[in-house]
């Protein structure tokens, strides 16, 4: 029994030894660990610019074709029949009818879209003469109401009917509104049956003859003619540029309403000595206007936010910004004011400044 309790004695003086040997080593560890001096934030240098209102102009660059108005061909908007179209060798003038295309479906379905209007139009006149003749049967009803001759459910039932007659009443007008819209989606698909000249000249050659079906987007016949020559571009449809610059000379940009591989094409005149058919490289003008321009690495893309680093003391903070154009030249945006201070650096810089890095301004 006596060795028995020694040996437990024994066991416990060790397992006290190592308790108190590890709670000395933690103390030394931690006394080590606050020694340690804390990590020094070192600035970054970086330029400083001041945000400020000016004259904006963004482009960006494209290829152009040119095209010569000896040559131009003349394609359809719509898929349809033909009915009538030109023949090679005719001469026209400037905008008379080189083709006319079949426009009867379009046209029915105008006239289906006005009918369905006129029985709306009547089912709104009866419901609104319903609606004033409830109305009257109800002041009536509510002094007899007052005077207790009729019941009070009878009274609030025609309040339901008043007010369900002009639920019925605006969600007719809805409906009338949309077949107007629909009307005006045909009107403007019409516009496009009947196709006229673009310049004078002479009708070079067809691709369709009278009876046959015109392709939206495919060529229907060829114009010679004009001494000028054009540069066509072509963008994606988010894209809508005023000007196109090439070299010292600017010209203003038209839509040609056509398509070419998914592109919108836009045309200007020009005076250049390149044969038709070859390829300059152009900039189109996408945005102009009064406003504040960033250059490209005073903005920071994160996810779908744009943030500009302002700058204050020697700290820099996020600012969300709007882009409201963005070109070769930068971003316009709103959402800073005239005099803010703002950082141009890299991404990666702008990144490590929002960790909270101090800011040195770079001297200039």
């Amino acid at each position: 029994m006596t060795k028995q309790i020694m040996k437990w004695l024994i066991a416990l003086a060790i397992a006290a030894a190592l308790v108190v040997g590890g709670i000395r080593l933690i103390q030394k560890k931690k006394a080590a660990l606050a020694a340690i001096p804390p990590a020094k934030h070192y600035g970054v240098v970086v330029p400083v610019e001041k945000a400020a209102i000016s004259s904006i102009r963004l482009t960006l660059p494209y290829l152009a074709e040119v095209q010569s108005d000896a040559d131009v061909k003349i394609a359809s908007k719509v898929t349809s029949r033909v009915n009538r179209i030109v023949s090679a060798g005719t001469r026209v003038a400037k905008g008379d009818v080189l083709v006319e295309l079949d426009a009867g479906e379009l046209q029915a379905r105008r006239s289906g879209l006005e009918a369905k209007i006129q029985e709306v139009s009547n089912q709104i006149r009866a419901k609104r003469a319903d609606l004033r003749g409830l109305r009257r049967t109800h002041e009536r009803n509510r002094k007899l109401l007052d005077s207790q001759a009729i019941s009070r459910d009878r009274f609030d039932t025609e309040e339901d009917r008043i007010a369900s007659l002009k639920a019925t009443i605006a969600s007719l007008r809805n409906k009338a509104d949309a077949l107007w819209q629909n009307i005006k989606e045909v009107e403007d698909t019409l516009s496009y049956a009947t196709i006229r000249s673009p310049i004078a000249g002479v009708v070079s050659k067809t691709w369709v003859a009278e009876g046959g079906i015109a392709n939206g987007g495919k060529p229907l016949l060829s114009l010679s003619g004009g001494k000028l020559k054009r540069l066509v571009t072509r963008v994606p449809e988010t894209i809508h540029p005023s000007l196109l610059l090439w070299r010292r000379s600017q010209c203003e940009l038209h839509p040609l309403h056509s398509t070419a591989h998914g592109l919108d094409e836009y045309s200007c005149p020009m005076d250049i000595d390149l044969p038709a058919g070859s390829r300059v490289e152009a900039r189109l003008v996408i945005h102009a206007g009064k406003g504040i321009l960033l250059p490209t690495n005073g903005v920071l893309e994160i996810g779908d936010r744009h943030l500009t680093l302002l700058v204050n003391g020697d700290h820099a903070t996020a600012k969300p910004v709007e882009i409201v154009a963005e070109g070769s030249e930068g971003f316009a945006v709103r959402g800073l004011k005239p005099g803010d201070a703002y950082v141009v650096a890299k991404p990666d810089i702008l990144l490590k400044l929002l960790t909270g890095a101090p800011v040195i301004r770079a001297v200039n």
